[in-house]
């Protein structure tokens, strides 16, 4: 199994590389900077999911079809316990009727292809190389009890996380049943939610009230309305939603609607890099959004210090609205999340048994601000992230933090 693993690792490694934007996916883990002395205790990961088919599209006649082969096998049960899965002879496979989705295809929009459940494998697999063969946090052979992984309730979200823990353990000795975690959308937190924090969608509208974001609207009036007009669209679908067109159609080597030129696609990202860096600028947008996420990694570091836990690796899998507004928190958000693209918070101890945090994102080990290493002690650390929570979440979501805007 592990060498079928690799061979599909390296066979995607081609169309990769064939890529063009940064976006198409985020560079691999890398090891720990400073770790002399050091012992690995604890990680917890939040990453994005792999490639996927766009969210939007504009259906011309001239768009290529997406095809795709990546499937998911299920097992409904009435039975939570194991024995349930001993005599299975019979799975349901989920498949997309051709031609009757909203993409030219067989593919769901935002559905995981199979370059992005390969991604994964990958990232799963440098993982591997890290945490079980290098610093040996994890056994050698898969032990739920010191692993806990989130999902959000997405389809990709759900493969992305399924991809990097085969990759994690690609030889386990019994099938056995990994929890994946999840919760109804209304509830979410691992992206910012305005459903759960009404306060928060109430900011968000003041900052399209600024001066600066309403000089920015009309500096891209009519730039906005060129694109309209060579896509045949009546209803502007964002900047986001372009570039997100515009990029999945690149990270597969598929030419761009015609009429549209690399110029107008390097504007269309700098639009929606600005408009979404902007309103994460206003602290109470960015604290709001991010809050109960950090509070939860916060609690799990405090709950294993304490020796109230032993699960030693958190697997988050999200989006690029839970990466983003994350690692925007602490300074760090400067281009738009790659495919794939991954957080570490891990926590070391040295020889005196003092705890330090080494904060990675996307290959690269950062000192925070209020830090003076990469080794940031834990007192510094949880001081700089309750300086970014909002204290009485729940009370400043419901009433006005206008004050704070």
């Amino acid at each position: 199994m592990k060498y079928l693993i690799t061979l599909a690792i390296l066979l995607s490694l081609a169309c990769i590389n064939a890529q063009k934007p940064a976006y198409c996916q985020a560079p691999l883990a890398t090891p720990s900077e400073n770790t002399d002395g050091m012992t690995l205790e604890m990680v917890q990961v939040l990453m994005r999911h792999g490639d996927r088919t766009p969210l939007y599209s504009t259906l011309l006649p001239n768009m290529d079809q997406w095809d795709c082969s990546l499937s998911t096998f299920m097992l409904p049960s009435q039975n939570a316990q194991e024995e349930a899965l001993s005599n299975v002879n019979r799975l349901f496979r989920k498949v997309y009727m051709p031609n009757r989705e909203y993409l030219p295809g067989n593919c769901s929009v935002g559905q995981l292809t199979s370059l992005g459940f390969s991604q994964h494998l990958q990232l799963g697999q440098a993982f591997q190389s890290l945490y079980i063969e290098k610093y040996g946090l994890l056994s050698s052979t898969l032990n739920p009890n010191e692993m806990y992984f989130r999902s959000t309730d997405v389809p990709r979200t759900l493969q992305s996380a399924q991809a990097q823990i085969t990759a994690l353990y690609p030889s386990a000795s019994n099938p056995g049943i990994i929890n994946l975690n999840t919760m109804d959308s209304y509830f979410e937190d691992m992206s910012p939610n305005t459903k759960l924090c009404p306060e928060l969608g109430i900011l968000l509208q003041n900052t399209t009230t600024t001066p600066e974001y309403v000089q920015w609207v009309n500096q891209n009036a009519q730039f906005k309305q060129q694109l309209m007009s060579i896509l045949g669209v009546s209803s502007f679908p964002g900047w986001s939603g372009l570039m997100d067109l515009f990029f999945a159609t690149q990270c597969h080597d598929l030419p761009l609607p015609q009429g549209i030129t690399q110029t107008m696609v390097d504007a269309v990202y700098q639009n929606a890099i600005w408009q979404w860096t902007y309103q994460l600028s206003f602290p109470m947008v960015a604290r709001l959004g991010s809050s109960p996420l950090l509070n939860e990694f916060i609690n799990n570091i405090r709950s294993f210090i304490n020796g109230e836990t032993n699960v030693k690796y958190f697997l988050f899998s999200g989006h690029d609205d839970s990466v983003g507004p994350f690692v925007n928190l602490f300074g760090l958000l400067n281009q738009w999340p790659p495919y794939a693209s991954h957080v570490e918070l891990e926590l070391w101890s040295d020889s005196s048994n003092a705890k330090y945090i080494q904060f990675k994102y996307n290959g690269e080990s950062y000192v925070l601000d209020g830090c003076n290493d990469v080794m940031c002690p834990i007192t510094d650390f949880f001081e700089i992230s309750y300086s970014l929570l909002v204290p009485d979440y729940a009370d400043a979501c419901s009433n006005s933090t206008s004050l704070y805007f």
